[in-house]
């Protein structure tokens, strides 16, 4: 399936063949291979996120909502999203959105979105979580990643922004 973005094809795909391994390979690589399934079905999102902010023309959107962080990391970033264009009462500003219970609003709204955050705070500190050595927990973080992503084009197309999703991973690994 075309993806938008010329970097989403490329982790989405990675995330797809670190899949087959995992399944067709054995115990004795799955937790690197489910590791990688996880980690770029996250980097997917993100990817995605980033996507829609630069096409969308909302990086100084994300920038004053976030108190201009340099780089906001992907909670902040579905965070100003599910702020953006979903919530029916808008905050001022991340910490505002924090204090009303935005993190609890996102997690209800993209299920999987705290495994797959949990298990790239984990990776960033060193510890492989219990989503790493499980096929059928990267399995379902995967497919919740595609779903998290698809939704977030689906809103974003009920609010009037339609991005296309037409590049191919051939297209995104020739560029």
């Amino acid at each position: 399936m075309p993806e938008a973005g010329r970097h989403a094809p490329i982790l989405i795909a990675t995330s797809w063949q670190a899949l087959g391994r995992a399944i067709n390979e054995g115990p004795d690589a799955l937790i690197c291979n489910c590791t990688v399934v996880v980690l770029f079905a996250g980097f997917f999102v993100e990817a995605n996120l980033n996507h829609i902010v630069q096409r969308l023309g909302k990086g100084s959107s994300l920038a004053a909502f976030t108190g201009g962080k340099k780089h906001p990391g992907l909670q902040d970033k579905l965070a100003w999203f599910y702020n953006e264009f979903v919530a029916s009462v808008r905050r001022p500003d991340l910490g505002s959105a924090y204090r009303h219970g935005i993190r609890k609003a996102v997690r209800r709204r993209f299920p999987g979105f705290a495994g797959l955050y949990r298990f790239r705070n984990d990776m960033s500190h060193g510890v492989i979580n219990k989503t790493g050595r499980s096929l059928v927990k990267a399995q379902r973080l995967r497919r919740q990643a595609t779903e998290m992503v698809a939704a977030l084009f689906s809103i974003l197309e009920r609010r009037g922004h339609r991005i296309a999703r037409t590049t191919t991973y051939w297209q995104a690994i020739k560029s």
